[in-house]
């Protein structure tokens, strides 16, 4: 046999095309089931919108000319140019035919026949105009599966989960979705009824449709759209064609694809439990909604790009692998491979997808949605964008680990005393912070809760001495770092970080003197009040104590020349020391005041830091404090500025506050 002759073979073993119309997809005797490849209908407004305007510009270049329904089906046929809508795999069992590939296209057209038919009811419905067109039945053994008594037992393209919405829409009855697939069958189908609503409308006929113009396209829809029919004719064969089609460009997500992968070649049993697990974890993600965040939602390639990177990153390069086409990586890494069995392994990929992949996507989603006030500092991270903190805590987690509590809270704890301390002392830069993630991912990889623990703290005394903010012959801990003389040049360089600092300090006063504070309340109410990007007009704005007035300025005239120093002021007014938090728009209201113009809006502002600082605190509440901050009222001097002498003061009193916060963590 010739080469060309062998390869063309082993094709026809593989897959077998039918070139066919709607009709033949959609005919009485053949029905199709979502496989396990294609459960989920994802085709948002855009992709309908497409494929409706196509089939019209399509239709459109067709003569119009007939209006007996007979004669308007045979000039179509002889008439109208065919039109190709690209193609669908099956694979058929002994019991059904599965879509494997293509469900998008065909569900979206079933959603047309679906309002077609509707539409024929209404115009049966008029005397005068039925015998005009087709009739309701003609599409109903398109759109139903029927039984020997006339029945409809099913839709054509059958998932269970699909029925009961699929129902509402033939029915015109209102169904509330549970997920993703439901709301966009229940959005696509009102565009698609608003569209042919209006393409069809007319007062000629009593039934209030253009019925020449419906008999005409509904034709066309039926015998002229053609459609090629891939019929892979080998189950083994079906992951492998599934994916290379979809690596080809046809919009999958790489989780999607995944799927395939692992789901595809499991025993039926197995299959379908793998399948549900599969499913309910992408409807666990599709509901959940991020709110104050730069992200709106998550989806399983989200999870997978975490998991992979968290369980089998070990450097930079191995980190960025894991971004795009992530799903790549399982087939070039020996150790990926090895964990999946090679994919040949079905008792073990079925244990992988029940076991470890349902419980980490299942923590991953726990993480990103958590208010838990049992772990504080997951919302704290969050606030600041500093989204790693899921990564590690995702590397250190083994497989239902029983320190599983603990290490959520230890890692978000400590990334956060990381992340603030190298803020403070202005040694912060995303790009070197983020090689330092790279390691930590690595490092923490399976370690037990105080391994952890010790990881970080070796890092952050490591960090200050490559810095030079820590003398090379250091030797103590963490806690030993934080004195005035390394925190004490402290500055707001980052709106968001120093108002989330101030946040914390108050916070801290707040649960110290069981005293009420803006800065206090549920997870979800400080998230609120947050106002991470400062636009909101009400929640927690920046205030600084030196404002840009004239009075602020002559403080800083140099004696000699009498000539401003803006540099020092600049410096002086931006001290994490001198800047407050106020809520709502009252640092709008205070405006340019000078500091005793200011007070009283200290004093009525719910923040403690505030009234710490004005003496508005009430003695016995001043009792309860920590020596160090008993004497921090600060008066305004003869001017009403803030003494200029009294700045070092504040900033010692922030570092104790600092201090206190983050120095045993």
């Amino acid at each position: 046999m010739a080469e060309t002759d062998r390869s063309q073979a082993t094709v026809r073993n593989l897959i077998t095309p039918h070139d066919q119309n709607i009709r033949m997809v959609f005919n009485a005797t053949r029905s199709y089931y979502i496989d396990i490849y294609q459960r989920e209908y994802k085709w948002t407004d855009v992709q309908v919108k497409t494929l409706l305007n196509d089939l019209e510009v399509r239709f459109e270049l067709g003569p119009r000319g007939k209006s007996s329904p007979k004669e308007i089906q045979q000039d179509v046929l002889e008439n109208f140019e065919p039109y190709f809508l690209n193609t669908y795999l099956t694979h058929t069992s002994p019991s059904a035919t599965g879509i494997v590939d293509g469900q998008q296209r065909l569900t979206t057209l079933l959603l047309m026949l679906i309002k077609l038919y509707r539409i024929l009811q209404v115009v049966e419905a008029v005397p005068e105009s039925r015998g005009k067109t087709f009739t309701p039945a003609a599409l109903q053994t398109l759109i139903f599966e029927m039984d020997d008594f006339g029945g409809a037992t099913h839709f054509k393209i059958f998932n269970a989960n699909r029925e009961v919405q699929l129902r509402a829409l033939v029915d015109g009855a209102d169904f509330k979705p549970t997920d993703e697939t439901q709301k966009r069958l229940k959005d696509n189908f009102i565009l698609i009824s608003e569209y042919f609503e209006k393409y069809f409308s007319s007062d000629i006929d009593a039934s209030g449709y253009d019925l020449p113009k419906l008999t005409y396209y509904i034709t066309y829809i039926l015998d002229r759209i053609s459609i090629v029919e891939i019929r892979i004719e080998r189950q083994d064969n079906v992951a492998m064609i599934f994916e290379v089609v979809n690596d080809r460009g046809l919009g999958l997500k790489p989780y999607e694809i995944l799927k395939g992968k692992f789901i595809g070649n499991l025993p039926p049993n197995e299959k379908e439990e793998a399948n549900q697990i599969w499913v309910a974890l992408q409807d666990l993600f599709y509901k959940t909604e991020l709110k104050n965040t730069t992200e709106t939602s998550i989806n399983l390639d989200d999870f997978f790009r975490i998991y992979f990177r968290a369980k089998f990153a070990k450097t930079e390069y191995d980190y960025d692998s894991f971004e795009r086409d992530y799903h790549y990586e399982i087939y070039r890494r020996p150790e990926l491979r090895k964990f999946f069995g090679e994919f040949h392994d079905h008792t073990k990929m079925f244990k992988i997808i029940k076991n470890e992949i349902n419980y980490y996507a299942t923590l991953y989603q726990e993480l990103r949605s958590d208010y838990s006030p049992e772990r504080p500092h997951l919302l704290y991270n969050k606030l600041q964008d500093q989204n790693q903190q899921y990564l590690l805590i995702m590397s250190a987690i083994t497989l239902n680990d029983p320190q599983r509590e603990a290490k959520i809270r230890t890692i978000s704890a400590k990334f956060d005393q990381l992340h603030v301390i190298l803020r403070i002392l202005g040694i912060y830069d995303s790009n070197t912070f983020q090689r330092l993630v790279y390691g930590l991912n690595d490092s923490l990889r399976n370690k037990t809760e105080p391994e952890c623990r010790a990881i970080f703290d070796k890092l952050i005394i490591k960090t200050l001495k490559e810095e030079e903010r820590l003398d090379k012959e250091f030797n103590g801990k963490v806690e030993d770092i934080f004195t005035y003389e390394i925190f004490k040049n402290g500055r707001n360089n980052s709106a968001n970080f120093s108002k989330y600092v101030l946040m914390r300090i108050d916070h801290w006063l707040s649960e110290l003197l069981d005293k009420p504070s803006y800065c206090q309340g549920s997870p979800e109410v400080i998230e609120e009040r947050f106002n991470r990007s400062s636009r909101k007009r009400y929640g927690m704005h920046l205030e600084h104590i030196y404002a840009h007035n004239d009075a602020n300025q002559r403080l800083f005239l140099d004696p000699e020349t009498q000539v401003y120093d803006s540099a020092l002021f600049d410096q002086i007014r931006n001290y994490l020391g001198m800047v407050l938090l106020l809520k709502d728009l009252q640092n709008i209201s205070s405006g340019n005041d000078v500091y005793l113009d200011k007070i009283e809006d200290y004093e009525t502002s719910d923040i403690i830091w505030n009234e710490l600082l004005v003496g508005h605190l009430a003695g016995v509440d001043a009792k309860l404090l920590p020596e160090p901050f008993r004497n921090a009222t600060i008066l305004a001097d003869p001017t009403g500025v803030f003494p200029i002498d009294k700045v070092e003061q504040r900033q010692k009193i922030f570092f104790e506050a600092v201090k206190a916060i983050w120095s045993q963590v």
